[in-house]
Parts: structure tokens; sequence; C-alpha cells
């Protein structure tokens, strides 16, 4: 051991210097490895020079032994360090900093998209739908559609200005109630001669709705290549949440249509989302004008009781005056629809195999004519009730009742209960 000993001593005397070079890390000599580890930190002073530490360890080796081991020795060398190090040191850590930067800026660019949805898709913020959560199936087999809350869901699509394909949906509209599931498709073809890969992005409007609307399978955000004149169905398969019909925003909104529009990029042209936001802009416009067109009041008989421009009401028995209709009353009625000008009945709790009508009053359950009309109606009393198309179901009329756009309407009430 002596040996070896001294034999370090001699590499750490007169070879220390090189040893601290940095391309000088291993000695062998008569089947003997010397291997050198060399470490160093620099420490900075405010007030003091700053010194550079460089930790050497040697580690002695036979090599005709299978590298065991037979000496090891550490030691340190502190000196002042020179200004070109310190210049060198600086533009090093500067360079690492940048680098730092520039990767972390990267990350943050890859990340913003997926975090940006899951954002969105958590609070439905900007229309952003849902997606459907597969380990809770029950829901969709558990699920009671509202067959009183109709619904219209609009399609739209468009591609950018970028991308030379076609892009529209199969059908441009679907009827249908919260809680019940749908199936629509979409179609894209590739009219240019080379391949080309889209991405597609998604909106609703009204942007409340986006946090119902749950979608089950959809081709969003998923490459689509599709060779020159190829074409491709596209399904979209949604229901829309039964607690669409009791959000207050969507209550006060008197929403009865939702739209669905997508919009398709090319991947490798750099499009941005401006054509969404156009679409949407034109959108609410559009939704403004219909909402401000001017609709006739209903002409009010004489004997008859104005509930407002578009409703009134006629007495035919008093009620017992004990319990009022209110606003989040459960209310049981006997109701008998019919079509004001044709006298055709629609509906009728009476009949055979029909039960009474039970709704919660003035939470947007039913339309809006109706529940300005029961408001204040007690236990026991029959009323007939005309409501105006706008308060009822308006331009795009009720196709389970065979009800047409724009038609007043006429109901026989009888309330059996309110609790």
């Amino acid at each position: 051991y002596n040996e070896y000993k001294s034999y370090l001593r001699m590499v750490v005397c007169v070879r220390g210097v090189q040893l601290l070079h940095p391309h000088l890390r291993k000695i062998v000599l008569n089947n003997i490895r010397v291997s050198c580890y060399i470490s160093t930190r620099t420490h900075h002073h405010h007030h003091h020079p700053s010194t550079s530490t460089t930790y050497v360890s040697l580690r002695v080796t036979d090599t005709k032994k299978h590298g065991l081991a037979l000496g090891h020795v550490r030691f340190l060398v502190n000196r002042p360090v020179t200004s070109e190090e310190q210049r060198r040191a600086k533009i090093r850590d500067g360079v690492m900093y940048s680098l730092s930067m520039l990767l972390f800026m990267v990350g943050v660019s890859f990340a913003a998209v997926p975090l940006y949805k899951m954002f969105c898709s958590a609070t439905g913020y900007s229309g952003t739908t849902q997606t459907h959560d597969f380990t809770n199936n029950d829901k969709i087999i558990n699920m009671q559609p509202l067959d009183w809350r109709p619904l219209v869901v609009h399609f739209s699509g468009k591609v950018s200005p970028e991308l030379p394909w076609e892009f529209y949906p199969v059908q441009k509209s679907v009827q249908l109630v919260p809680g019940e599931t749908c199936l629509a498709f979409f179609t894209a073809k590739n009219t240019s001669d080379s391949p080309i890969t889209g991405i597609s992005t998604y909106n609703v409007t009204p942007f409340e709705a986006g946090a119902y609307f749950n979608k089950i399978q959809c081709f969003c955000f998923d490459e689509q290549t599709l060779n020159p004149g190829e074409e491709l169905d596209m399904p979209v398969f949604f229901y829309i949440d039964p607690e669409f019909a009791l959000d207050t925003t969507l209550i006060e909104l008197r929403c009865m249509d939702v739209s669905l529009h997508y919009t398709f990029f090319d991947t490798k042209k750099g499009d941005n989302v401006s054509p969404i936001m156009e679409f949407v802009d034109q959108h609410i416009i559009k939704l403004k004008s219909e909402k401000d067109e001017a609709v006739a009041p209903l002409d009010v008989p004489e004997g008859a009781t104005k509930v407002n421009d578009h409703v009134y009401k006629e007495l035919i028995r008093k009620g017992y005056e004990k319990e009022f209709i209110y606003k989040g009353a459960t209310v049981v009625l006997h109701v008998k629809g019919s079509i004001k000008d044709t006298g055709r009945v629609f509906w009728s709790t009476r009949e055979t195999g029909q039960h009474p009508f039970v709704f919660k009053a003035g939470v947007g359950q039913v339309i809006s004519g109706w529940d300005e009309a029961c408001e204040g109606m007690s236990e026991g009393e029959i009323s007939r009730v005309t409501i105006g198309s706008n308060k009822a179901y308006g331009k795009k009329g009720n196709s389970s009742w065979n009800i047409a756009p724009n038609t007043d309407l006429v109901f026989e009430i009888e309330v059996m209960s309110v609790k």
C-alpha cells in the first residue's frame, strides 16, 4: 500500500498541474491505472476577489486484477479567479440562462393549446363543448329526455382561405330535446391535386350552452389527411345535458336554438382562428336582429285578462284561492292544447293513457307564455290561455306536435295541485 501511496504522491507533485487540465483524466503505467475526477466551483464575494476551488479525486486500480482498487486520494486547490475566467463564466451563465428561457417558452407554446382546451372544456368558456366521461356511461343509460323542452341544433362549417377543401354539414339542423342523443355528419373534400392534412376547431353559440353540449364522438382536434379528390364523412355524436333546461341564464335568454360550428385549417400553413370569430360575430348580429323583429300584439277579447301584449287568459272557473302558483312551485295540471286559427287539438292530458302534466313554475321548463299566464293562478282554477307565437314555439314551430312556425296557441288549463 505504501508503494502505491508514494506513487500517488509522485503523480500529484510531478503531474499536478497537468492533472488539472480538463483533457487529462487517466494515466496508465505498468498496468496501474490512475483515474482523475475533477470538479470546479467558483465562489463570488462582494468585498473580496472571487476564488475558484478545484476538487481532485485520484483513484488507483490494478488493470490485471479486474479493476481492484489499490488506493484513493482526494485534494483541493484554492486560487483566485482571473478576469478572463470571470468573463467566460459570465458568457457561459448568459448562454445557459438564454437557452433555459428559450426551452421554457417552447414548452409553454406547446402546452398552451391543450391547457386552454382543458380550461374551456371544464368551464364551457367561449362556447367550448364538454366531452362525455366514458367512466360514467350510466348517465346516458339513465338520462331522461325532457320532451317538454324542444330545441333546434343548427350546424355550420367552413374552411380557412388557405385550405383548398370543401367542408359542410350533411344536415343543416336537427330538432331534439335535452337528454336525447343525436348523430350528425359533416363532409370534407380535398379539391386540390396534392394530399393535405387539416385540423378543425369548434364553437357553440350561445356560449352559455357550451357547458351542457356533450360530445360522445367527434373529429375536432384530430388531424384528417385527404388525398386529391378524396371525400370523407365525419360523425358527431352528442347530447345536451338535461340541466340545460334549468340554467337561469339560458332561461333569461329564452334559448330555443343552439348552433355548433366547425372550422378546418391547414396544419402546415399556420392558419389563425379569425374565421371562427367572424362567424361568432355574424351569428350574434343575426340573433340580435331576429330578437328585435317586431311581433304584432294579440287582440284581447272583451272579458279576457291581458297578461302582456302576447298573452291573455279567460277565466272559466274560479279557483279555491288558497294555494297560488308562484315561481319554483311544483304544479299539477290538466291541459288541452289547440291551434288558435284552426282549433285542432294537438295535446290533451284527459285522453286515454295520458296523465296530468307536472312542471316547476317560473324556471323555464315550459314555453315562456305558459309561465307568464300560470303565475298567480289558484288551485282549482280553470282558464283558457291564448299565447302568441313569439311566446310559444316561434319561428321554429314544434314538429313533434306538428305545429307550424309562427303559430298562436290556445291552452285550457285546470290547476289540480300547487306544492
